[in-house]
C-alpha cells in the first residue's frame, strides 16, 4: 500500500465540476427486496444510492414497447458514492456487509468530471487490489485504486 489513508473534501454535484469520490460497488450474495437491500445499506451512512434492478425485458429491442413489470424486480447490487469523511466507518460498514448480505465489494477512491449537463463521467481505475473477504481493514483509500474484497 503505498501512502496513508486519504480523506476527500466534501464533493458537491454542482455541474461543470471534477473531483474524486468514494466509489462502491456492491454485490449481494442473493438478490433482495428493496426494503431488505437499502436496510442493508444503512451500514455505510451518508452515501448516495443506487439501486441496479435487472432490465425488465433485456431481448427486446429499443423500438419494442417494455412491459411494466408487474411485481418490481429483486436488487442484485448497488452503487454507493459521496466524500470519503471517515474511512474507519466505511471499512466497519464494508466488513457488516461482507459478513452477511454482500457477495463482494469493490470500493476505492475514484476521480470524475461532472459535466455542465450534469452528465458524471468517471475516470478509469489505474490499480485493482483484490483482498480476502475478512480483509476489509487492509483496504486504503489512495487516489484511482480499486479495492476487491471476496
Amino acid at each position: 500500500m503505498t501512502g496513508g489513508p486519504m480523506e476527500t473534501p466534501p464533493v458537491k454535484t454542482d455541474k461543470g465540476k471534477r473531483g474524486h469520490e468514494l466509489d462502491i460497488h456492491v454485490t449481494f450474495a442473493h438478490p433482495l427486496p428493496e426494503a431488505q437491500a437499502l436496510a442493508a445499506l444503512l451500514v455505510l451512512d451518508g452515501f448516495r444510492v443506487e439501486l441496479y434492478r435487472p432490465h425488465p425485458a433485456p431481448t427486446r429491442t429499443a423500438s419494442e414497447p417494455v412491459p411494466e413489470p408487474e411485481v418490481k424486480p429483486d436488487i442484485p447490487s448497488a452503487r454507493l458514492t459521496g466524500p470519503l469523511r471517515d474511512p474507519e466507518a466505511v471499512r466497519a460498514g464494508l466488513s457488516a456487509l461482507l459478513g452477511k448480505d454482500a457477495r463482494y465489494v469493490e470500493v476505492g477512491v475514484r476521480g470524475f468530471l461532472r459535466s455542465t449537463t450534469g452528465q458524471t463521467d468517471w475516470m478509469p481505475w489505474k490499480l485493482n487490489k483484490v483482498l480476502k473477504r475478512a480483509e476489509a481493514g487492509k483496504v486504503g483509500f489512495e487516489e484511482a485504486v480499486r479495492y476487491v474484497l471476496e
